[in-house]
């Protein structure tokens, strides 16, 4: 019974966030894709053409991301470098400090 109660609440959760599960949404807004996390609030917004080379390539994407924090975008991390690697059934978006996997179920969404 504990291993299925396990398995319920970990379905409900789509990525994590600095080595913590959490619940992370995608959004399109233009030519970006925001992925964004509420425990932390954290928002990766990354180019819509370097998630799509991200999800149909081997290998790692260097890319230029903005990087929020608690709805604040501070100056140091307005332009954030990131790459973008391909694991098993989701998408790793790491920057220097932070980093974020978001599952293949919330990628699915993203209009191509």
């Amino acid at each position: 019974m504990l291993i299925l109660g396990a398995t319920l609440s970990f379905s409900a959760f789509a990525g994590l966030v600095n080595g913590k599960m959490t619940k992370i949404r995608s959004y399109e807004k233009g030519n970006q894709i925001s992925f964004e996390s509420k425990i932390p609030n954290v928002t990766f917004k990354v180019k819509k053409v370097d998630i799509f080379k991200a999800m149909t390539r081997y290998g790692k994407i260097m890319s230029v991301a903005d990087f929020e924090r608690n709805g604040i975008i501070l100056d140091v991390d307005r332009k954030v470098v990131v790459t973008l690697d391909r694991k098993g059934d989701g998408l790793w978006i790491k920057s220097k400090n932070n980093s974020m996997f978001v599952t293949e179920k919330e990628l699915d969404k993203i209009r191509r």
